[in-house]
């Protein structure tokens, strides 16, 4: 038998999370070890591979494929048993009895599937292990874009360490690569020192006028340089930081702005790029550059990149992941101060290998990259399978 299809992986993980929105709402309806095997049941029926190990801090093995002749048919049963209470039924109530009868059915499986899997994989994993797996989910943030307003992040994320929880793996676009590449740099982050650096910018500590000259953005308005994150992305000898040297596991999206873009894009808009702007008022420029920026949000025009999902990606320098992220098509040019030729050197493989000529802003291609995050968990990026995702989006741009 195959491993699930992701349908069924989706459908599991959105019938578990019916479950704890019915729980929460009658919190005394089930009692807690009905509550504790449902979990388990809609876990384990998602099981196909995993990396062992992660437990009491011992690091991860390779990952195992596991023997779904023996999960294959309980998953089925799972899925035709307690899909209709927990996805059709509206009653809250009827939702959970029906859970609860569907529970009672599926036991006695699950308890058999679970003792032959166990047999059959003695040498893979222990017991503890696959509890560790299908019992404990990691927790996946995604931080979308937005502009300066993303800030908000920073309290959300104060609000995670309050509970005393940090993120497992963080993917950013944008504003939200930017915030997030702060956030990974270590679990035992100082969220009041995050906030009064933000709060101490100037505008040449992050912006100055553009650069003339090769890049690997768009040309913009402004020049983005990040010198202020920048002295903040060293190792203690003065070394830059790059994707690999953060504690957490981090993703910044950016987009690849296909050679064909000029084939893609209205010839009102063809004239706009090349035309020499006359005006010399900064309103209009960036009205005129932000009517361009709609054209990027073509597929046909741009492509989502992830750095730091390979081991080739981890080497770039941290500031130049988020930089590139950020970089708005026509407004805003990402230009360092100082080049980093490793950085370089990958930038114009990925150039190569995607077939692109210049990169631009992650959130013209991901805005709010949930599903780049959703794929990365599932290609072993984090080596469980089992996660809640937990993303953020800036609605200011929505509301204006």
């Amino acid at each position: 038998m195959t491993a699930p299809t992701e349908k069924q992986l989706l459908t599991l993980q959105r019938m578990e999370m019916t479950l704890v929105r019915a729980v929460l709402i009658k919190q005394m309806f089930l009692v807690p070890k009905e509550y504790q095997q449902l979990r388990y049941l809609l876990s384990f029926a998602r099981l196909h591979v995993f990396a062992p190990g992660g437990v009491d801090g011992a690091p991860r093995r390779a990952d195992v494929e596991l023997a779904q002749d023996l999960i294959a048919p309980l998953r089925e049963q799972v899925l035709k048993k307690l899909y209709k209470p927990l996805r059709s039924e509206q009653i809250t109530e009827k939702r959970l009895g029906g859970a609860v009868e569907g529970l009672r059915a599926l036991f006695p499986a699950l308890v058999t599937a679970r003792r032959q899997l166990l047999r059959r994989h003695q040498d893979d994993f222990s017991e503890t292990e696959l509890d560790a797996e299908v019992g404990r989910k990691a927790l996946v943030t995604i931080m979308g874009g937005g502009g300066g307003a993303g800030y908000v992040y920073i309290g959300a994320a104060a609000r995670l360490r309050a509970e005393q929880k940090a993120s497992d793996y963080l993917v950013g676009s944008s504003i939200g690569a930017l915030i997030g590449a702060f956030l990974t740099r270590s679990r035992d982050l100082d969220i009041d020192g995050l906030m009064a650096w933000a709060k101490g910018l100037k505008t040449r500590d992050i912006f100055a006028p553009p650069h003339v000259g090769a890049t690997h953005t768009l040309p913009g308005l402004m020049r983005l340089h990040l010198e202020g994150m920048s002295r903040h992305m060293l190792h203690p000898d003065g070394t830059p930081l790059r994707l690999k040297d953060l504690e957490i596991p981090y993703e910044a999206v950016i987009a690849g702005v296909r050679k064909s873009v000029y084939d893609h894009m209205p010839a009102t808009l063809r004239e706009l790029v090349g035309a020499r702007i006359r005006s010399r008022s900064l309103s209009r420029l960036v009205a005129e550059r932000m009517l361009l920026v709609g054209t990027f949000f073509n597929p046909k025009v741009v492509k989502a990149i992830v750095l730091g999902r390979t081991d080739a990606t981890r080497e770039l320098r941290v500031i130049d992941a988020v930089g590139l992220s950020a970089a708005i098509p026509a407004v805003l040019q990402y230009e360092p101060r100082v080049r980093d030729a490793t950085s370089d050197s990958i930038l114009a493989d990925l150039r190569r290998e995607y077939g692109v000529a210049l990169f631009a802003d992650g959130g013209v291609a991901a805005n709010v990259p949930a599903r780049i995050a959703w794929e990365g968990v599932h290609s072993g990026r984090i080596g469980t399978r089992n996660a809640f995702y937990l993303g953020f989006r800036n609605t200011w741009l929505e509301r204006t």
